[in-house]
Parts: C-alpha cells; structure tokens; sequence
C-alpha cells in the first residue's frame, strides 16, 4: 500500500471521515470540518480528556452515556468508579468498580483503584488484597501495582498502627 493511501486509512479512522471523503479531497471543497461533523469524539475520548485535566464530576455525563452505548465496557466502569471517588461518591465508585471486575476479572486497572478507594475508606486489609491480585496478574510487576504499593506504603505511614510493648496489659485496663 503506498504511503497516500496508508495516511488516508489512518486519517479515516482518527477523524472518523468515510473513506471517499478524504480520498476526494477531504470534506469538499477543502471546508475544515466543524464540531458537528464527525470530527467530534466519542463521549469515553471526552470523559478521558476531562479526567486528564481532573474536571472529573464533568467526565461523569460522557461516562454514564458511553455506558449506555457499551454497557459490559470495564473500562469506562473502571473509570466511572474512579471519577466517583474523585467526587467522594465512595458507595457508587465502590459499585463502578465491583461492576469493572465482574466484567474483566484481570483490570488490572480496577484492581489498583479499588484498592487506592479502600484506602480512601480506611480499610487497609481490602486494599492489600487487591495488591495481592495485582502481584498473581503481573508477577513480574506493572504500573498498577507499583502505584499501590506505594499507596499503602504511604498510607502506613501516615496512619501507624498503635506501638505494643510486647507486655500484657496493666491489671484493670482494658
């Protein structure tokens, strides 16, 4: 395939732009396409976009309606969980999340921010389980397990669980 006819294959699919379009020259008479062509992105492009730049209550209306267009997505799951709790919205993320792994058992981008909102909900026990299926997905280590790990890290640090002294309690105190 020459190189005129790879770039419009290519263009084709970025824009979204049939095919006899951008071989006759583009959308005729060389006009530059407007928002309302097909030049516009998807709702999920949108939301991510959004999220990129942390308007995340913003990313949640092209998320819910990427939903409804692809309602098994995990990944669009995956980030409607995260844009709730960015919001604080801990239950429904929580549900987002569950949602994600009932679709993809392996996100292990689910997994990493399941884990950071178990964190965020002081249940550090749930977060290390989700380390633990982080480390049986990617043995060898990936991005999301690193990011969890030092999120619990961090979180112990600044959550220390009360010193013992190895000695049984005083008599009369709890």
């Amino acid at each position: 395939m020459n190189r005129k006819k790879t770039a419009i294959l290519l263009l084709s699919a970025v824009l979204g732009t049939p095919l006899p379009a951008l071989a006759m020259g583009g959308y005729g008479g060389g006009m530059a396409p407007t928002m309302h062509t097909s030049m516009r992105r998807d709702e999920y492009s949108e939301a991510l976009q959004l999220i990129r730049h942390e308007h995340f209550a913003d990313a949640i209306p092209h998320l819910d309606r990427a939903l409804a267009d692809r309602p098994h997505n995990a990944d669009i799951l995956n980030y409607l969980g995260f844009t709730h709790r960015m919001v604080g919205d801990y239950p429904l993320s929580l549900s987002f999340y569950q949602r994600a792994l009932s679709e993809d058992p392996d996100h292990k981008g689910a997994h990493e921010y399941l884990g950071e909102l178990y964190l965020d909900m002081h249940d550090p026990v749930s977060a290390q389980a989700q380390l633990d299926a982080l480390a049986t997905l990617c043995p060898d280590g990936c991005d999301e397990r690193d990011t969890l790990t030092k999120s619990i890290a961090a979180y112990a640090a600044a959550n220390p669980a009360p010193a013992t002294t190895g000695q049984p309690p005083a008599r009369g105190s709890p």
